[in-house]
């Protein structure tokens, strides 16, 4: 009885917390002014490269969510990417008629919201998995935004191939590379949330998180969205 007491304790927490955290994100995107931001970002992105460690742990230590906007940011230029990449080809395709077109359509729609998905798995991930040191629901996205950079540099990277398929040989090389580069992000974003010092400590549970998100990206794979 009382197991279910906590439980329905903690259901209602996060359906306030998921509220609030939805109502933040929409009054910061209300607040995003192109220009300035974008400066910002670009500025942030070459903080972060200079001291990557530093960038992140201050982060997950942040609970004012001042960095919010950046991620937005972030996001909506890897959507972009990921949009550029999959409507262009079907733009200049001459197959566009009947349930062909349809099916593109919606070929478009999982490329581009396939980000935001694969952000909100892995954060949903070690947010349910970080019970000792709970941070909140956007600190968690925010953190794991900004460990995706090197895989967002990428994408948008990797538009060249649209231009010169011959460029593709060393996109999808570097493609690998930041992907590399961005789970060691994501492991100390993790680690940071967490609130964990020891890594001997902490790569077991890192390895059972990622380890859950390969196994729902496998099965939204089946479902035809690519994570």
């Amino acid at each position: 009885m009382e197991e279910n007491q906590e439980q329905t304790v903690k259901g209602e927490e996060l359906k306030k917390e998921t509220a609030e955290a939805v109502n933040q994100v929409k009054d910061t995107i209300k607040n995003v002014d192109i220009k300035n931001d974008a400066k910002e970002a670009t500025g942030f992105v070459k903080s972060m490269f200079k001291d990557p460690f530093a960038t992140i742990k201050s982060i997950a230590a942040d609970n004012t969510n001042k960095t919010l906007k950046m991620a937005i940011i972030f996001i909506a230029i890897w959507m972009i990417a990921e949009f550029l990449d999959v409507i262009i080809p079907v733009i200049t395709s001459r197959y566009w008629t009947g349930s062909l077109a349809v099916e593109r359509i919606f070929r478009i729609i999982k490329y581009t919201i396939a980000p935001v998905i694969s952000v909100l798995v892995l954060s949903g991930i070690v947010y349910f998995m970080n019970k000792e040191n709970k941070k909140s629901m956007l600190t968690t996205i925010t953190s794991i935004v900004v460990a995706k950079i090197p895989v967002i540099l990428a994408s948008v990277v990797s538009l060249i191939t649209l231009i010169s398929s011959n460029a593709s040989p060393v996109t999808s090389r570097f493609f690998s590379f930041c992907s590399v580069v961005s789970i060691i992000l994501v492991y100390f974003s993790a680690k940071a949330l967490c609130g964990e010092e020891q890594n001997s400590k902490f790569i077991k549970k890192f390895v059972v998180m990622y380890a859950i998100y390969y196994v729902v990206s496998l099965v939204a794979y089946y479902l035809g969205l690519y994570i």
